[in-house]
């Protein structure tokens, strides 16, 4: 079951299972529509944001595209780097289909667990990040696969630097990538503890928000559908020159009071003004 929403600015989801996942995607105020797709799968144990581009219909097909062949993947046993990759051949025959959408790619970031462990694995700029509650330290899990993120690998910029470099939003790989090469999928695996949280986000959180300022939000004594309210509201504070779109997810056991019924279950979403 998925859900989608073509008509308002800003959706948000959460999993009325345990409360162990909270997500939203908001269009922002300079972008015309938004082009951000996001998925809540909990049953599955899956999750990710993709962050689409190619023009006003083609990023948000691509990102669409991906968070629906990713999902249907998963569900027929897939892994998920292969999942990944049959997204971007999702996206690349349906370039050859029309004209607007020949251009079209996309980001992806995507967490599926297993029991206790789970895997990151992403292409593009989209982030990963590991908030210790116990600690109040976040710490990024992605590489950014941009221009700037591949400069800081280089030694040329230092992390700093590249958040402020013009070329960091020009992408080095993405799904929908032309040519005969293949996407570079990276991954991480690693176990579940207690008072650990990973919040996925598109560029347009990262681009707005300062590393210190998104563990201050997360910090805070709240729900997760709060906390992923308030890290989108600073992104629209802090100007959203692009689509906002976050989804936060507990270690298991994590379990937080809701002030209101919310719905069972959401999947990928998008919408355009």
């Amino acid at each position: 079951m998925s859900q989608d929403s073509t008509r308002n600015r800003s959706q948000s989801c959460d999993s009325g299972l345990s409360q162990r996942s909270a997500g939203q995607t908001e269009t922002g105020l300079v972008r015309s529509n938004n082009q951000d797709a996001i998925l809540l799968d909990e049953p599955k144990g899956l999750w990710l944001v993709a962050d689409g581009m190619g023009g006003h219909a083609g990023g948000a097909e691509a990102s669409r595209l991906a968070s629906r062949t990713i999902q249907t993947s998963i569900h027929d046993g897939a892994t998920l780097l292969s999942a990944i990759l049959a997204a971007h051949f999702a996206i690349r025959a349906e370039q050859s289909q029309s004209a607007t959408l020949a251009e079209m790619g996309t980001t992806v970031v995507a967490l599926l667990e297993s029991d206790d462990a789970y895997e990151v694995a992403w292409v593009g700029d989209s982030r990963a990040y590991l908030f210790d509650s116990n600690r109040g330290s976040l710490q990024q899990l992605t590489r950014d696969h941009n221009l700037a993120g591949l400069m800081v690998e280089t030694g040329a910029l230092s992390q700093s630097e590249a958040a402020r470099h013009p070329r960091r939003h020009v992408l080095t790989d993405c799904l929908g990538l032309h040519g005969s090469n293949k996407p570079r999928i990276e991954h991480v695996n690693a176990k579940w503890k207690t008072g650990h949280f990973i919040l996925l986000c598109s560029d347009g959180l990262s681009g707005e928000l300062a590393d210190d300022e998104i563990a201050t939000v997360l910090s805070e004594d709240t729900t997760l559908t709060r906390k992923v309210q308030t890290l989108v509201q600073r992104a629209l504070e802090s100007g959203a020159r692009d689509n906002v779109s976050v989804v936060l997810i507990g270690s298991p056991g994590v379990a937080t009071p809701e002030s209101q019924p919310r719905k069972p279950w959401c999947g990928w979403l998008r919408r355009s003004r």
